[in-house]
This record gives structure tokens, sequence and C-alpha cells, in this order.
């Protein structure tokens, strides 16, 4: 995804890993499967609704929630 002025680049942590098929879906976003059991999603939403529905998503699977943060580097 390109940025626009509305988006933001943020990176999502969560413990466990995700199917697949799920990572396949998270469209524009990097996942990383850590070695520690966690994943590590990176990359730009596109305003905050788009961020919720991913929160929800993650909270739809079961997965803990660890850390949202807003790169403040690339905003």
């Amino acid at each position: 995804m390109n940025a626009t002025p509305s988006s933001r680049r943020y990176r999502i942590r969560v413990r466990g890993h995700p199917d697949d098929h799920w990572f396949r879906s998270v469209d524009g976003l990097t996942v990383a499967r850590l070695p520690n059991g966690e994943a590590l999603l990176t990359g730009w939403l596109v305003d905050q609704a788009a961020l919720h529905g991913l929160l929800n998503r993650i909270g739809d699977l079961g997965l803990d929630l660890l850390s949202v943060e807003q790169d403040s580097d690339l905003v």
C-alpha cells in the first residue's frame, strides 16, 4: 500500500502464530513469525478504522495482543 496523508505505519506484536491463510489475508502488511512464539505485523494502515478492524480480527483469532506502536519515524 502507498502512504496517504491519513495512513500510518504500525508495528503490531501478538503472542502466537496465526495460520498461513490468515497471514495471506492481511493486505499490505508484512508478517514475521518470531522464534519466541510471537508474530510481528508491520506496514501501512489507511486509517483508524483499518487499525481497529485488524485488532478485532486478531482478537477473533484468540491471539494475545502484546503491543501496538505507530512508527513515528515514518509518519
